[in-house]
């Protein structure tokens, strides 16, 4: 899937970090679990669906019925990533809202959180330096 947005390559940038981050027995959990889980970001009108398999995350097209949605804004997950505020407060104060979610595999989500937000920091660095900085 070829990003159509500077934020949607960001997020694919941040998807390959994950990616090597995560040992092959945590993306075996994370895809028994999660196989797709599709983002929502509608103040940057983006949708990423990150697929998981035991060999790669990698992303795919996003889902009209996806499985599992996590849906915030991009400040939410900006202001997690760079020490503004805990995912956790930010899901107490309903700024992030997810459906689908197995309560018996919340531990294969949480696993992927400091991973996402390292990545993330990450990804906006890299993106933020490269030819084109403007990630909008």
């Amino acid at each position: 899937m070829a990003a159509d947005t500077p934020f949607a390559a960001l997020l694919e940038r941040m998807i390959g970090f994950i990616n090597a981050k995560l040992t092959a027995e945590q993306r075996q959990k994370l895809a028994s679990a999660m196989p797709q889980i599709q983002w929502d970001f509608p103040d940057a009108e983006t949708k990423l669906c990150l697929a998981a398999t035991a060999a790669e995350l990698s992303v795919s097209e996003p889902l009209d019925t996806p499985p599992f949605l996590v849906r915030m804004a991009r400040t939410t997950l900006e202001d997690a990533a760079f020490g503004r505020r805990s995912l956790g407060a930010a899901f107490l104060a309903g700024k992030i809202h997810v459906r689908g979610m197995n309560p018996l595999r919340l531990r294969e989500f949480i696993m992927l959180v400091d991973p996402l937000l390292e990545s993330y920091r990450e990804a906006s660095s890299e993106c933020s330096n490269g030819p084109s900085s403007a990630v909008s």
